[in-house]
């Protein structure tokens, strides 16, 4: 695919110094998926693999000065949310990006804890259905919707009547690595691979970058969210250590 014919992603999330999660993790995948990626900083964290200390946070008329040169001048039809202060925030950021094109697909990383257990502020309130109706999909992992829907392992057929979720199964019991999404039609699960213990730092921004990146290709969302997984699981199982590396799209081992 050559830059011309390219089409555009945007990121609107966290700065990370380590380049393991937040923009630099979606830039990385972005590129390695073939689509030209765009950002705009949410939050400067001060973080590397193992350890967060803290975040300061980009006032939301920034981020907008931020999208607005960014939207004048590319057209973006698919966009992915990451680390927001709160749900104020988000719905802000949506109705912003839906106003300037009404068809935009926006994906919702929905980051209530870093990897290396801190915790925000977000995560302390309830999430509302208004803030989902203009989404595409969500994609928290187990323990990020158990905090977004309390209880919600008993109604898990009932998450996607307003939007798409994918439920990330990394943290699952019963079926360990599998994801399952669940539209307002039907429940589709992915079976995961065996990680044997490895773990990457940023690896849920890999995976919603990977599903933006599909999105903006043509894939179909069961498709997209498919091969986002393989790219993750890639990702995970790409060495040792806590920060995985980026390998091209075809590449399987």
């Amino acid at each position: 695919m050559t830059m011309e014919n390219r089409p555009y992603a945007l990121t609107v999330a966290g700065f990370d110094p380590s380049g393991g999660a937040g923009i630099l993790a979606d830039i990385k995948t972005f590129e390695m998926l073939g689509v030209y990626g765009l950002a705009a900083v949410t939050a400067n964290t001060y973080q590397n693999d193992r350890e967060f200390l803290s975040v300061d946070w980009v006032p939301v008329k920034k981020i907008l000065q931020q999208l607005t040169i960014l939207l004048g001048r590319f057209p973006v039809k698919h966009a992915k949310i990451g680390l927001i202060r709160d749900f104020s925030t988000l719905g802000t950021l949506v109705r912003f990006l839906k106003n300037n094109n009404p068809q935009m697909r926006i994906i919702w990383d929905p980051i209530l804890k870093s990897s290396s257990g801190f915790e925000f502020t977000i995560g302390q309130h309830s999430f509302q259905k208004r803030n989902a109706r203009n989404l595409a999909l969500i994609t928290p992992n187990w323990l990020e919707a158990q905090l977004l829907w309390p209880g919600f392992e008993n109604r898990i057929t009932e998450l996607g009547k307003i939007c798409p979720v994918l439920l990330k199964g990394g943290h699952r019991t019963d079926k360990p690595g599998t994801d399952q999404l669940i539209t307002a039609l039907q429940a589709t699960e992915f079976p995961g691979r065996p990680f044997g213990g490895k773990s990457k730092h940023g690896s849920g921004c890999v995976f919603s970058a990977a599903a933006t990146a599909h999105l903006a290709l043509g894939a179909s969302l069961e498709e997209a969210c498919a091969k986002a997984k393989a790219y993750t699981e890639t990702f995970i199982l790409s060495n040792d250590t806590l920060l995985g590396y980026h390998y091209h799209h075809e590449k399987k081992d």
